[in-house]
C-alpha cells in the first residue's frame, strides 16, 4: 500500500494489475474499491484483473521524468 501511495505522490495516475490466478473479476472491483479508499484517490477504471487510480498530485511533489 506504501508503494502505491508514493506512486500516487509522484504521478496523478497509476495502472495496478492484480494477479490472474488469485482473484476473479468480481473480486478485482472490491480490491480495487478498497485500495482506492485507502489511498484516497478515485477508481476510474476497472478493466479484467488491471485498474487504473487517479490522485491530484500535491503541490511542490517531485515528478519522476523517464
Amino acid at each position: 500500500m506504501r508503494h502505491v501511495e508514493t506512486q500516487l505522490r509522484t504521478r496523478e495516475l497509476v495502472k495496478l494489475k492484480m494477479q490472474k490466478s488469485a482473484l476473479t473479476a468480481t473480486e478485482t472491483n472490491a480490491v480495487a474499491e478498497k485500495v482506492a479508499a485507502a489511498t484516497g484517490s478515485t477508481l476510474v477504471e476497472v478493466m479484467g484483473h488491471t485498474f487504473t487510480l487517479y490522485k491530484r498530485r500535491e503541490p511542490g511533489a517531485r515528478v519522476e521524468k523517464r
